[in-house]
């Protein structure tokens, strides 16, 4: 080979090299990015069904007082919840932990409302209180 065709090989060797190692940057960059992203977004969500578990806990303080008679039942389901909140806290979520536990959380949720109902039922004494804070 002569020395000028020598050359251009390595021209463009070091050019499709650069190409790959800005392409590499480029893509660990949006990598990381989205990352963050996706980060903030599971923080997010374990946030909004930890507030969402405290809400229920509240309600079940609010319905404990209320409704004495059937206390054993409630505080039940309050300890459910409470224990839901603190696996929450103590876990480093991903999707599928997060399906879960929402998944868990309306359930919760649904029992909530289900005992609100028969109590109600048993009082009548205007509409069901689905939030106290």
């Amino acid at each position: 080979m002569s020395g000028t065709t020598k050359d251009t090989i390595q021209k463009i060797l070091l050019v499709a090299l650069s190409a790959m190692a800005v392409s590499i940057v480029c893509i660990s960059f949006l990598s990381d990015r989205e990352n963050k992203e996706k980060i903030q977004y599971l923080k997010n969500e374990k946030s909004l069904v930890q507030e969402e578990l405290k809400d229920i806990i509240k309600n079940y303080d609010h319905l404990t007082k209320e409704h004495t008679q059937n206390s054993e039942e409630l505080l039940l389901e309050k300890k459910k919840a409470e224990k839901l909140l603190d696996n929450i806290a103590q876990t480093t979520l991903d999707y599928e932990s997060l399906t879960d536990y929402r998944k868990k959380m309306i359930e919760l949720r649904k029992s909530n409302l289900h005992i609100q109902r028969k109590l109600h039922s048993s009082t009548s004494s205007g509409p069901i209180k689905t939030s106290f804070k």
